[in-house]
């Protein structure tokens, strides 16, 4: 039996979003194999984790104080210990090359949108992307785009895999069916926090056009930025600005009734590693509104509608909306996606170099 140590240290920054919702589930998943023990590292050491909170003390820090002492540790003890860390920091360590890590690389936004990030913070996403580059851990990507990403700028890495993000949809996903549970008109849903690749000007141009096409009343929104959306929502014909509604943050079960409320979910973003939002819409049977980017093709051909640089064909849209409802298909990723799934990819990891090493003694 193999132990992990879990850096769930993300949690100490509490802008993580997303990222920090894959970390949970995953860890939640990993936790159920019966083969080995995963444990987080704020459970192994609650206290020093405690004062790491109380005194603001960066995540960057502590993971490098706690992999250095643990390395040290297995080296006297012989333990065979492995440590994941769920989002880009490998810490430095006089200790080889992280043999023993697996990290995830989620995506290279920064490089799409410099401009939202201070030129420190990118030197410092530059400095630790280039270490994970030329060492030896497992290195995970979301997706085989974010990986391409990853290499147009670094090297390849010399232990690569891509494994999606774990999609939770509880109990949620198992008796409803999209497009069903509709009251006060058709809807699309837009659920995720406002950012500027967001593209939420995409959105609202979009639901214009097709209400008045008369496919949809209400656009309903999710997640942080109602008042960047209240502003754009000001510039809208007033006969439609009530028909946008910015439900804020809401509970993980009003979010999954909301999908399966729903005419279909729609994400116009310009740039994803992944995006989970419509993976979970996608995983409940929901119809998909999404730009035309590769990730989106990687993931959901076959699934959902495309939106290109120009304007889209409502008549084409409509079709496509009309037979998903006739013929509910089953987005292809449901299962690579299941948090089980996922996590037992994690865990293969290091089972398969833990087998070719005995093999090769």
């Amino acid at each position: 039996m193999s132990t992990y140590l879990f850096y769930d240290t993300i949690r100490l920054n509490a802008s993580a979003g997303g990222v920090l919702n894959v970390s949970e589930v995953l860890l939640q998943s990993m936790r159920l194999s019966s083969d080995d023990k995963v444990q987080a590292i704020s459970e192994r050491h609650p206290r020093i984790y405690g004062a790491a909170r109380r005194l603001k003390i960066s995540r960057f820090v502590l993971d490098t104080m706690l992999y250095n002492f643990h390395r040290a540790r297995t080296r006297l003890s012989g333990e065979r210990v492995f440590s994941l860390f769920p989002n880009y920091f490998l810490p430095f360590s006089p200790f080889g090359r992280h043999r023993d890590s697996i990290v995830v690389v989620h995506d290279l936004q920064y490089k799409s949108y410099p401009q939202y990030f201070s030129r420190p913070k990118r030197l410092w996403l530059d400095w630790s992307l280039c270490r994970i580059a030329r060492s030896a851990a497992d290195v995970v990507f979301i997706s085989r785009s974010s990986q391409k990403d990853f290499e147009r700028h670094f090297a390849r890495c010399e232990r690569a895999a891509v494994i999606f993000n774990p999609v939770d949809t509880g109990a949620s996903g198992a008796g409803g069916t999209a497009g069903t549970t509709t009251s006060g008109g058709r809807y699309l849903i837009a659920a995720y926090h406002y950012y500027p690749h967001k593209n939420f000007g995409g959105i609202l141009t979009l639901f214009e056009r097709m209400k008045r096409q008369g496919l949809v009343d209400y656009l309903d929104i999710t997640g942080n930025g109602a008042a960047d959306v209240e502003r754009m929502i000001a510039a809208m014909a007033p006969a439609l600005r009530g028909a946008v509604r910015h439900r804020g943050l809401v509970s993980r079960e009003e979010l999954f009734r909301l999908y399966l409320g729903a005419t279909a979910f729609i994400s116009l973003s310009t740039f994803e590693g992944f995006n989970l939002s419509a993976a979970e819409a996608a995983t409940l049977g929901v119809p998909l509104l999404l730009s035309d980017i590769p990730v989106h093709r990687e993931l959901f051909a076959g699934y959902g509608f495309f939106v290109g640089g120009e304007p889209c064909d409502l008549d084409l849209l409509a079709r496509h909306l009309a037979g998903h409802q006739r013929t509910r298909p089953v987005w292809q990723h449901s299962r690579d996606c299941a948090p089980g799934t996922v996590a037992a990819s994690y865990l293969t990891l290091k089972r398969s170099r833990a087998s070719l090493t005995r093999a090769m003694q």
